[in-house]
This record gives structure tokens, C-alpha cells and sequence, in this order.
């Protein structure tokens, strides 16, 4: 298999909350493989908490798929919601997005199959014991375009996380963050328009609860991840409000069969630059307690995506209001410690 690496970084404007680093409690231990029950929703706490799947597939015929499933709560602003996001990029020569909303209480769950269905009236699913299978579908019409889309994963790695996962932040605020699919296998295929084609490739997953909307609990959060035919690394942080180099997440490195944990120290903004108007970060340094740094840097934009663009009127100011902006993703490529090459995702408020 052809070496892959994969960053996708989320860049948050600050609020009016303020986080100390007193107030950011990490997790104790090392690895800890994860009970199948981790994969589900976990309790909610607080009216505004949120649960993300965020998967990464990148495909031996040079496309990627970003997809990313979600459960959210508006603190009573409006109601629960599930969704379900898209992007399909270098898809024949051209990038595809897709992105679909529903009620939380349309969500089906089915405890023997572990399959998260959004809407039993919609083809939008993901399922699957792990370690053992798991499989994404996505079907919907959208902007024109009929999406079917089927991928299996095979040959996974175990799951796992720091401690029990679970990063305290001052006295009310939770993050929880999960290494659900550190490596995969995949194939299926890719439907548009009725035009069916076949793939393989490989993929990653993460999973992230937290009892409060991002951009009132971190500045910043990013992932990366290295995947090749023996060994994997990777990391998954966010950067906690007025919490100076405080870090809530880890790094990790899977070497001949060895996983072990990179806990992070500290993580500082090396350079920035400007992006059609945008202040972008553009290299980041990340150190750890075994004195290891990782330092990424971001080359190419290939793709700019503004996320309240799938709302309208009303709808789309509350979220502005809400969220204290518009969110824009950008995507492209970059290099890890200057020399391996990488794909990354970067979201803003605007």
C-alpha cells in the first residue's frame, strides 16, 4: 500500500469564555483499548452538547472523501438535530459536497448491529462492531446530483484512547475524544448520477463529545494522521481557551505492532498568512514529554467550503448569532517536520 498521511486542523474564534490552566484536568494512565460501547452516543450533558464521527478515506485513485456525522444540541435556541456532512474531492477532475439535517428524534440506533441510522426514511448510515467490521453509506440527492455511496472497512485497527478519554475542563465542561479507527482497509463503491465505479483505499476515524459548543470551550483543534502497510501515526488535539500551551488530546505512534501514546506539552503558531482575506496558520509546532516534536505546514489550499451556505433566511442568522460567525473549511496539502506530505482540513469562524 502507498504511504498516506492525513491532517485536518479546525481553527475556532475565541468567545466570551475564558479557561484557565488550572482549569484543564487530563486524563491518567496510557492506551486503553475500547469497549464497543464507546463507539455509541454517549449521555448527554448540558443543553448544548455535541458528538462528532469524523472519518477520512483516501482512495487509490487519487480522490478523498471527508464525511462527518454529527449529533448537536442548541441549548433550547432550537431542536436537536443529527447531520450528516460530505465532501467528495478530485472525483473525476471535480469535488462534490452534500450535507443533510435531521431531527435527533428520527435517529435509530440498533443495538445488534451497532448501526446509527439518522433517518429511517433516508439512506444515511454508519455501522459496524469494531474492531471487527464497520461500513459508511451515504444517499441523498443534493444540488442536482444523486449520491450513493458504500464503503466497507477491513483489516481494522483496535481502538483506543488516553486513560478513559475524558479531559475535565473547569467545573461544569467535558471533552471526551476517541481513536475509533486508527488504520483501515476499505472498498465499495461511488455512485453519482447512477454512474457506478469501484474502490479501495484506506481510512481513519475519530470520535469527540463535549458538553459545550466548541467555540466557547477552544481557540483551536486539529488531527493528523500517518498510515502505511505495517505502522500508523497520528494525533488529535484542541486548544483550550487562555490555557497558554495547554493541550487536551495526545499524539500516538503505532510502530511493528507497539502503540504507544505522545502526551503533548505544548503547542505553539511558528508562522501565519493571509488567505483571500483570511489570517491562516500556516506552520504548527507540536511538543511532547518525550521532548518529540511534530511540526506541520501547510503548502496548498485546494478547496474552500462555507458551511451555513445550506442555510437560509432565518435559519441561517440564528447560526451566525450562535456560533459567533460564519464557519469556512479549507482544504489542501501540507508537509509534517518539512518533509512528508500531508492532507489537511482548516475551519474557521469567519
Amino acid at each position: 500500500m502507498k504511504l498516506k498521511f492525513y491532517l485536518i486542523i479546525l481553527f475556532l474564534m475565541p468567545s466570551q469564555v475564558l479557561i484557565s490552566q488550572d482549569y484543564l484536568k487530563k486524563p491518567v494512565g496510557d492506551v486503553n483499548y475500547l469497549s464497543l460501547d464507546e463507539l455509541r452516543q454517549h449521555e448527554k450533558s448540558g443543553g448544548y452538547y455535541n458528538e462528532f464521527w469524523n472519518y477520512h478515506i483516501e482512495l487509490d485513485n487519487g480522490a478523498e472523501i471527508y464525511l462527518n456525522y454529527s449529533i448537536s444540541h442548541y441549548g433550547g435556541i432550537r431542536d436537536a438535530t443529527t447531520g450528516a456532512r460530505l465532501s467528495l474531492l478530485n472525483w473525476k477532475g471535480k469535488d462534490y459536497k452534500a450535507a443533510r439535517e435531521y431531527d435527533l428524534n428520527k435517529l435509530v440506533f440498533d443495538e445488534n448491529t451497532y448501526k446509527f441510522f439518522l433517518n429511517p426514511e433516508r439512506g444515511i448510515w454508519f455501522e459496524g462492531k469494531l474492531p471487527d467490521s464497520h461500513k459508511v453509506h451515504y444517499k441523498t440527492n443534493k444540488n442536482g446530483t444523486h449520491f450513493d455511496i458504500n464503503i466497507d472497512f477491513t483489516d481494522i485497527e483496535k481502538s483506543f484512547t488516553w486513560g478513559d478519554g475524558q479531559f475535565e475542563l473547569g467545573d461544569s465542561d467535558l471533552a471526551g475524544m476517541y481513536v475509533q479507527v486508527p488504520a483501515a482497509k476499505v472498498k465499495g463503491y461511488i455512485a453519482l448520477d447512477y454512474d457506478t465505479v469501484y474502490v479501495s483505499g484506506n481510512a481513519t476515524m475519530t470520535q469527540l463529545h463535549q458538553t459545550n459548543i466548541g467555540t466557547r470551550l477552544f481557540d483551536k483543534s486539529f488531527r493528523f494522521s500517518q498510515i502505511d502497510d505495517n505502522n500508523y501515526s497520528g494525533g488529535y488535539f484542541l486548544i483550550p481557551k487562555d490555557a497558554g500551551d495547554e493541550v487536551v488530546g495526545f499524539g500516538f505512534e503505532n510502530k511493528n505492532g507497539v502503540l504507544n501514546l505522545k502526551k503533548p506539552v505544548s503547542i505553539s503558531i511558528l508562522e501565519t498568512e493571509e488567505y483571500k482575506g483570511e489570517n491562516v496558520s500556516s506552520k504548527i509546532k507540536i511538543c511532547y514529554q518525550n521532548e518529540q516534536c511534530d511540526t506541520i505546514s501547510i503548502q496548498n489550499i485546494d478547496e474552500k467550503v462555507t458551511m451555513l451556505d445550506e442555510l437560509g433566511g432565518l435559519k441561517k442568522i440564528i447560526a451566525k448569532r450562535f456560533l459567533g460567525g460564519d464557519i469556512i473549511e479549507l482544504r489542501g496539502t501540507g508537509l509534517i517536520n518539512g518533509k512528508q506530505p500531508v492532507h489537511y482540513s482548516l475551519t474557521k469562524l469567519d
